[in-house]
Order: structure tokens, then sequence, then C-alpha cells
């Protein structure tokens, strides 16, 4: 109905996804904001994992103690189980611990750049290596340093890598509404490629009004936000 403002919205999800070093096949949408943003992302593999794993009847996401308290929002309103893993003495992500999670009803790991509780990055190469090692999809929630990290590594300052140079990285959340300097309601959710991002539509062909599609939680969506 207002091809204008799909435009739009593909030209800032393809920013987002440069600025996280997505290459040419990284995708996405916008939504409201960064707990639309997560909780699409794990609808996403949620779905991904009835698809291509239907023997999982517990489907389960394992991330440290820190992430934010969304993620676990997400498990809970789409049916699964976050195992919570306690945190290294200097309060990144313990991938060994991580590791001792992973069971056989893991469909995704999760990890911040940075986390709320403290400001740090998780290490998200060492996540990526993991996510690798079991054919498991990982999540950065990057709501806070999506806009944040890229500067300050222009900058000069040392960053890890916590975006799509860590192979293993398969979607990012971005918030435009803190540091993109947007008005609130607004974020990104970027995924590594089309073949994951489908997972986040939904479709309906048995509506005697034709064919219903939706990428968000929200029907309709405000077009301001996006403009």
């Amino acid at each position: 109905i207002y091809p204008c403002l799909r435009q739009m919205e593909t030209e800032v999800v393809s920013m987002t996804a440069a600025l996280c070093n997505g290459d040419d096949d990284a995708v996405g949408f916008l939504t409201s904001g960064g707990t639309e943003s997560v909780l699409m992302a794990v609808k996403a593999y949620r779905d991904r994992a009835r698809k291509l794993y239907p023997h999982i009847k517990h489907p389960e996401i394992v991330a440290p103690r820190t992430q934010h308290p969304v993620m676990a929002k997400a498990a809970h309103y789409f049916g699964l189980t976050i195992k919570h893993v306690n945190v290294a003495p200097d309060y990144k992500a313990d991938v060994n611990e991580i590791e001792k999670a992973i069971g056989p009803n893991t469909i995704l790991l999760a990890c911040s750049a940075p986390q709320y509780c403290h400001g740090i990055v998780d290490p998200i190469e060492e996540l990526s290596a993991l996510a690798i090692k079991y054919g498991l999809p990982l999540h950065v929630d990057a709501c806070y340093g999506g806009f944040m990290l890229p500067w300050v590594e222009k900058m000069g300052i040392a960053v890890p890598k916590w975006d799509f140079r860590s192979p293993g990285v398969t979607s990012i959340s971005a918030d435009l509404h803190k540091y993109g300097y947007c008005v609130k309601g607004a974020s990104c959710i970027v995924y590594k490629n089309s073949e994951l991002r489908k997972y986040q539509i939904y479709t309906y062909a048995e509506w005697p009004g034709g064919l219903y599609g939706s990428p968000s939680m929200a029907g309709t969506r405000p077009g301001a936000n996006i403009a």
C-alpha cells in the first residue's frame, strides 16, 4: 500500500546491516523496539527448529545470566525454556559453561554487545566458534551497542568482533532509537541471510480475503517511525 515506506525500511535495514559488517546477503526488518526485535528473532529460530528438527519438543535457549530479560520474555511467549549460565569473573559470558549447558534440545545461543548490567561485550568470537561447532544459530543482542560500537571502533578504540565478522553470528538486534538517534519506537533485526529471515514472517492462506502476511507482532506498523 505504501511502497515508499517499504523502500525506506529496506534502506535503513541495509545501512544497519552495513554497520554490523553484514554482506550483501544480510536482510532484516524494522520493529517497534529492542523487545520486539528479540521477540521476532526467537520466534524465527523456534519456527526454524520446528521445520528442521521436528523431534525437538521442548526447545531451549542457552544464554549468560546477564542476558537482557527480554530473552526470557521471548522464551515465555513462544514456549521455549531459557537456560541461564553464570558469567566468568570478568562478567563476560563463560564460554565453557555455555558449552556445558548445550544439550539435545538447544536451538539457539544468545549473547550481548554489550550487556546492560555492566556494559561489557560478551566474547562473541569464541561463542561464534561454539555455535559453528554445534551447528547452532547465535543471536547478538546489540540493542544498546549496535549504533555505538561501530563508531567507537572508528575512533581507534579496540572493540571485539561482536558482529557478522564472527561467522557464527546469525542475527543481530540493534535499536535505532538509542544511538541511532531516531524517535522512540524503532529498532532493527538483521539476519545473516534471507533463509533465516523467512522464519520470522507469518503467513495465512485460508482467509477469504486473500493471502495474509506479516513480519512483526503488529499487523499495522507506524509509518512515521520508519520515515
